[in-house]
């Protein structure tokens, strides 16, 4: 039953297309360029130095962003979004 169920919602998602509707979104250059060019067991992520809601993970020598859900900001002290109250932004903006 279990994997009918999955059967259905992929059969879904490649018939409206939503699944594959994600746009990636390359972070600045002086993010990237801290990068590894070979991806670890572990992903590797920044701070987005423009905007505090987002962060960066890195991918074969690039960083792409990651956005928060509203309400939420990258939280680089643990590498993920957090409660805007928990996150220190420092110099990064806060979104608008």
């Amino acid at each position: 039953m279990k994997a009918v169920s999955l059967l259905l919602v992929l059969a879904l998602c490649v018939a409206h297309r939503p699944c594959a509707a994600q746009v990636f979104t390359a972070c600045p250059y002086e993010v990237s360029v801290k990068c590894p060019a070979v991806d670890g067991v572990f992903p590797t992520f920044f701070a987005h130095p423009d905007d505090c809601s987002k962060g960066c993970e890195c991918s074969k020598g690039t960083a792409w962003a990651i956005q928060c859900q509203q309400g939420l900001l990258w939280d680089d002290t643990v590498s993920v979004c957090n409660w805007a109250s928990q996150v220190d932004c420092g110099s990064r903006p806060l979104p608008p």
